[in-house]
């Protein structure tokens, strides 16, 4: 059967002096890029049919493991009540997701070091194994330590999915046509996502929550039956020292990933943990604090000094236009995150909706990721640019930010709930430029190491945007009541049962109903300037970005 993935002239490299690889042979072990001067798929006007055939083959291939590993990210909030109470350990439901995310950022890093190694295809065929595992042991686990760990393991293979289908469009697609490309991808991660948590409830209702994960393992072999078959492992360079180019597991940094892997892992459960399960200024924390710090100081040193051939080469960092796409990215995800979790409560709290009602709600912003990402990716095709979509991101995110302070005021009707829709859009037109911004400078060898970098970044500032949007909710809301009911009797008592429950919230009457009400409203409030500050710096950042016609 024949492969779907072009095959192309790769005697061709035109670069400027600033792009050049970084001098490592080991970097350029792998260059499956596609130069935008290749003779095949040189730019977007001599694209011939046959390859643009070629590559969206290879992209509907990669969509459907996209779809299942974004859909296992957020399944599980549906059905984290019903798994923990199972084992009677319902204090411990906010883990599954935790031990997702840690598994997920922890492992992120070597995949594109890895890829460069033993090759894409290998790599993305490891990444469905393991997600597919960690179904396997989640569904069939007796306790529940049992089915955290196949939720880290299914983390490791969800970062592999994502990690590899980001590199493999890089290394078949021209730079300019990129942010097309990607909107589609994204479109596939975005009803993935969304589709997660209403498909985990229904499951959970219907057959029970563990074959939430168990059927998700025949999807999973059949989307790694479509990568087997129809996605052509790219050639590697010929590099002139073959020992360095073999596929030798000696290659691999084992010390580097460990210290990142470490340090990433603790710094992202005290984000995501602190403040709920542990005091921010507890024992614990601190310890997390220091450990998380001292593996990444480690980390540096090593991957300056000691590792012949690093995980992640700091030496990319220093490459135009790189760290500004981690922040762009970044900033403008951790703004949407925190918007996003505040619309159910919004509506919860303050309209009194149900929970599905008020999920729901989120529905506009999902519309406008899709219309965004494509409308990002169609100007970048046109014009070669992608700095102005860079600074206009940031202006269109934060309309929806302020909107949602000045008018979302507890009687929000069908129209308003649609001012979230620029902040799906802005976010989107983020998401899709400052892919194309980071890989602008970068040489074939050095694509996939900087992607990897970029989804654990980006992958972090979703966690960074929830913690420090609840944070901030719970600390103005829990001063505010504390302000406005401080005659009452058991103000000890509204207080702490309105920061854990909205359902009692919903049971007050009277003075004390509405001084809580306008208390959480003051919250979201805060978190909406939070939200408006992160989009204006990242279009502020968008202005020192370097720009090329591509």
């Amino acid at each position: 059967m024949p492969s779907l993935t072009p095959k192309t002239d790769r005697s061709i490299v035109n670069r400027d002096d600033a792009s050049q690889p970084i001098s490592n042979p080991a970097l350029q072990a792998h260059t499956s890029s596609v130069d935008e001067e290749s003779p095949l798929i040189g730019s977007t006007n001599d694209v011939p049919q046959r390859a643009l055939t070629s590559i969206a083959g290879v992209i509907t291939v990669l969509l459907l493991g996209e779809f299942i590993s974004n859909a296992d990210s957020t399944i599980i909030m549906a059905a984290a009540g019903s798994i923990s109470s199972e084992f009677n350990r319902l204090h411990d439901a906010n883990w599954l997701s935790t031990a997702y995310t840690l598994g997920l950022c922890a492992s992120q890093p070597m995949y594109g070091k890895l890829s460069d190694i033993y090759g894409r295809k290998p790599l993305l065929l490891v990444s469905y194994l393991l997600l597919a595992l960690g179904c396997v042991i989640c569904g069939l686990g007796p306790i529940m330590p049992v089915v955290i760990l196949g939720r880290i393991i299914s983390g490791m293979g969800g970062a592999g999915i994502v990690a590899m289908s980001a590199i493999i469009i890089t290394d078949i697609v021209p730079k300019r046509d990129v942010a097309t490309w990607r909107a589609y991808v994204n479109i596939s991660m975005t009803l993935g996502r969304s589709a997660g948590g209403p498909m985990g409830g229904w499951l959970t209702d219907t057959i029970g929550w563990r074959w939430l994960f168990l059927l998700q393992t025949p999807l999973l072999g059949i989307a790694a039956m479509l990568v087997f078959f129809f996605l052509e492992n790219p050639n590697r360079s010929e590099v002139s020292d073959d020992h360095e180019s073999s596929p030798s597991i000696r290659r691999v940094d084992f010390l580097g990933t460990a210290l990142l892997a470490t340090g990433i892992a603790a710094i992202i459960l005290l984000f995501d943990r602190g403040g709920q399960a542990f005091s921010w200024t507890s024992g614990f924390s601190i310890a997390l604090a220091v450990t998380g710090i001292l593996a990444l100081v480690t980390f540096v040193y090593v991957e300056s000094y000691v590792a012949p051939e690093p995980i992640f080469d700091l030496r990319i960092l220093r490459r135009r236009n790189v760290v500004s796409s981690y922040l762009i990215g970044g900033l403008q995800i951790s703004a949407q995150v925190g918007m996003m979790f505040t619309v159910p409560l919004y509506f919860q709290v303050m309209m009194g909706f149900a929970p599905t009602i008020a999920g729901a709600h989120l529905v506009p912003a999902v519309f406008g990721n899709t219309i965004g990402g494509v409308l990002a990716g169609l100007f970048i095709r046109k014009t070669g640019r992608y700095k102005p979509v860079l600074i206009i991101a940031g202006i269109f995110a934060s309309i929806s930010y302020v909107l949602q302070f000045f008018f979302w005021n507890g009687h929000t009707g069908f129209w308003e709930s649609l001012y979230i829709i620029p902040g799906g859009v802005g976010t989107a037109f983020a998401s899709a430029a400052t892919f194309v911004t980071m890989t602008s400078f970068l040489g074939s060898g050095e694509v996939a190491m900087a992607t990897s970098g970029y989804i654990v970044f980006y992958t972090f500032a979703i966690t960074a945007g929830v913690t420090a949007t609840n944070t901030v909710l719970t600390v103005t809301f829990k001063h505010h009541m504390q302000r406005g009911l401080q005659q009452h009797p058991d103000v000890e008592y509204i207080v702490r049962h309105a920061l854990s429950d909205t359902s009692y919230i919903a049971s007050l009457t009277g003075r004390v109903r509405e001084v809580v009400l306008q208390s959480y409203l003051s919250g979201l409030h805060h978190t909406y300037v939070i939200s408006f500050a992160s989009s204006m710096i990242g279009s502020i950042i968008g202005w020192t970005v370097r720009d090329q016609r591509l």
